[in-house]
């Protein structure tokens, strides 16, 4: 079964216990853009991992094409959620270090 990809909390939200991290979440209350982001780079390799193992299960005839179709893109669109995402934050970045003080 492929996990499904967690919900991003608004800004000033609090977290769950239940979805936040079981590694390195040392705080409570809100998640740090960097939990956020490194949360979200966790399940893209988890993604892309169950893809891969699929594939390769597929190949010795022990799973079904749909499973390894779906998973296959699953993790493209999750890549690209997250080349998106870095896109416009090297583009914010950017932007903040060409203003004039």
């Amino acid at each position: 079964m492929i996990p499904a990809i967690p919900p991003i909390p608004s800004v000033g939200a609090a977290v769950a216990p239940a979805a936040a991290p079981a590694a390195g979440a040392a705080g409570a209350g809100a998640s740090s853009f960097s939990d956020v982001l490194g949360n979200a780079l966790s399940s893209l390799d988890a993604t892309q991992q169950t893809a891969t193992n699929l594939s390769l299960q597929a190949a010795t005839g022990n799973a079904s094409i749909a499973d390894v179709t779906i998973a296959s893109t699953q993790a493209d669109l999750e890549t690209q959620l997250v080349t998106s995402v870095r896109d416009k934050a090297v583009t914010a970045f950017n932007s903040i270090m060409n203003m004039q003080a």
